[in-house]
């Protein structure tokens, strides 16, 4: 199986700049060689990529705190007569010491340990020299330095250059995917597993781990971290023969997600794969502006998957970034789980678990058109607010979600209701009340009112509450009676229709027809007292999300008529159906396209 030892470094503290605006990697070079590390940027900025680390010598390099992208070291470099610059391990091929591309020879670099500052943190990675435990027809030797000690270790795939071993890449045509069944593991990816079993990522192998730092911290890469091995003097370098093979992706050897995530496991995805998984993106469960939604299953069949593909031409997958840090550091019964990804460049996929009812809204038309079921409405409702509470209490770093709306919350298949689509989230710390925001995100109609201008206050996870709060409004039809309830009410912003019955006591009047036992009441009177609450104009007046779970729980006694809110929206500026909530969450001008049903 094809293959490089590389470090992918995902920084889950994406947007964590109060937090640690910048990051420090410490490079150590203990081999008894002379290294050339270098880096290839994705995202954010290194002070610089690439330079000379002569043996015992050490070098610390700055990145920003949104920085991803890849660290390797390379050996047996040169500088040729007319000046161009080269190695036989690593090299980029860029002719120069910099590197503007990713690492072309797909070789096994020198022995690799990533430490952790943070002693609550353990170091991962592979000290064992595995050019010395390179099988015997994979070895690179250099014969013109008189000695047979291998200088690399090629993959079974540059040596064979076969689709059955290869798998992915140029080895694989588009009709033609090789699945599990055939690729099996190698003599290479074998031995390569025997001696560093933790460090080593197989393309089928659904158990591989992503290893995480839950606290923010440094880092300390260690390159030899126990090596006594002697590199011959370079003499000239072999004729380059894996070419060939220089464009397939390869899986990767060590992958870290770095910052201040929850540990948790989750399958590394290429993209040949996620199209086996989808069958070729047969079915559609929804479409929306960051991305396409399929139903697909996990490489071994085990279960059924909701795979989202990005859009390629979404910016610098800033998206995709904000969801996997934020969902890699959630494990809530009312969050979706994030189970894996795919990042090959300008392709970029997220698997989630499977929720075979689809979205809030598409449930309620389906399964309430003819009965109003207000004991699942309300659980459904309890659900959220248990989720929101988690993403704001509950996390290591407090999440705020900003685009809170039916689309985006999920119905398993026993009415569990789950939080979805986190790509437009924000992380900060959790004693912060007010966070900074450069542009308006979420969807009109949900959006609170200190989003559009800090007239109104600062922008905080009261703002997710506000969302909830209309959400809640929503599920029990008060937007859909409101507009028809007769021509007045129509003109009115619905919540201000709604405290109007409430304050002449006809509130329930209005749900008449779908009311028919005591306890529906009591339900109905408790959601709208806690939407109304969760509306206030002023964040400062909103209850936080465990006061929310307080009241829905509660009696409906003790529930306080909330006061008015201030804010008097015209209608036209609210989305009125569900049809004309725009497919993308992130814009300042409201546009009407179809709704999703199934969107993550």
């Amino acid at each position: 199986m094809a293959g490089r030892f590389a470090l992918l470094f995902l920084l889950a503290c994406h947007f964590l700049d109060s937090v640690m605006s910048t990051r420090n990697f410490t490079i150590e070079n203990k081999c008894e060689y002379t290294i050339w590390p270098a880096s290839y940027t994705y995202q954010g900025s290194l002070e610089t990529n690439a330079f000379r680390l002569d043996k015992g010598q050490t070098r610390t390099v700055q990145a920003t705190s949104s920085w991803i992208g890849q660290f390797w070291g390379r050996t047996l470099c040169t500088t040729n007569s007319s000046g161009g610059f080269s190695c036989i391990t690593g090299d980029c091929n860029s002719g120069k010491l910099e590197c503007s591309d990713r690492v072309r020879h797909q070789w096994l670099q020198p022995p690799l340990l990533v430490t952790p500052e943070n002693e609550k943190c353990e170091s991962i990675g592979c000290s064992v020299d595995l050019n010395k435990t390179c099988p015997s027809e994979l070895r690179l030797s250099n014969s013109d330095t008189g000695s047979n000690d291998p200088f690399a270790c090629r993959t079974s795939c540059q040596q064979n250059m076969s689709a059955e071993i290869c798998c992915v890449g140029n080895y694989v045509l588009s009709d033609n995917v090789v699945g599990p069944e055939e690729c099996k593991r190698t003599n290479y990816s074998q031995t390569f597993n025997n001696v560093c079993p933790r460090a080593y990522s197989y393309a089928y192998d659904t158990n591989s781990s992503t290893f995480t730092c839950q606290y923010s911290s440094n880092f300390v890469i260690t390159f030899c971290p126990s090596s006594t091995t002697k590199l011959p003097p370079l003499v000239s370098p072999p004729p380059n023969k894996t070419r060939a093979g220089s464009r397939g992706i390869s899986p990767l050897k060590l992958t870290l997600i770095l910052g201040v995530s929850s540990v948790f496991s989750m399958i590394i995805i290429i993209a040949i794969v996620v199209k086996k998984m989808t069958k070729s993106f047969a079915n559609v469960l929804g479409r929306g502006g960051f991305g396409t939604v399929y139903k697909g299953k996990l490489p071994d069949g085990s279960r059924d998957v909701a795979v989202k593909i990005l859009k390629e031409a979404n910016g610098n997958g800033e998206e995709f970034i904000n969801e996997v840090a934020s969902m890699s550091r959630t494990s809530h019964v009312n969050i979706v789980s994030l189970l894996g990804f795919c990042y090959e460049g300008s392709k970029k996929a997220i698997i989630y678990e499977f929720m075979p009812n689809g979205s809030l809204d598409k449930f309620i038309s389906e399964k309430m058109s003819t009965k109003m079921e207000w004991k699942t409405l309300y659980n459904i409702a309890v659900g959220v607010s248990h989720g929101l509470e988690y993403l704001h209490d509950g996390c290591i770093s407090r999440i705020v979600h900003f685009d809170i709306k039916p689309q985006n919350i999920l119905i398993s298949g026993d009415s569990c209701p789950k939080i979805s689509d986190f790509g437009l989230a924000k992380l900060c710390k959790n004693n912060e009340s007010i966070m900074s925001m450069l542009d308006a995100r979420g969807t009109v109609g949900y959006i609170a009112p200190e989003v559009f201008s800090k007239n109104f206050g600062g922008v905080s996870h009261k703002s997710d509450v506000y969302s909830y709060g209309m959400v809640v409004l929503e599920m029990i039809g008060a937007r859909e009676r409101a507009e028809n309830t007769g021509t007045n009410n129509t003109s009115m912003y619905f919540p201000d229709w709604i405290y109007k019955d409430l304050e002449e006591g006809e509130i329930m009047s209005v749900f008449a027809d779908q009311i028919i036992e005591e306890e529906d009441e009591k339900i109905v009177k408790k959601m709208v007292y806690v939407g109304l609450w969760c509306i206030q104009t002023n964040p400062a007046d909103r209850p936080p999300m465990s006061k929310v779970v307080e009241m829905l729980e509660g009696s409906l006694e003790a529930l306080q008529i909330p006061p008015k809110p201030l804010l008097f929206l015209p209608a036209e500026t609210v989305p009125k159906t569900t049809d004309e909530i725009p497919e993308t969450s992130s814009f300042s001008i409201p546009s009407h396209q179809d709704t999703l049903h199934y969107i993550l």
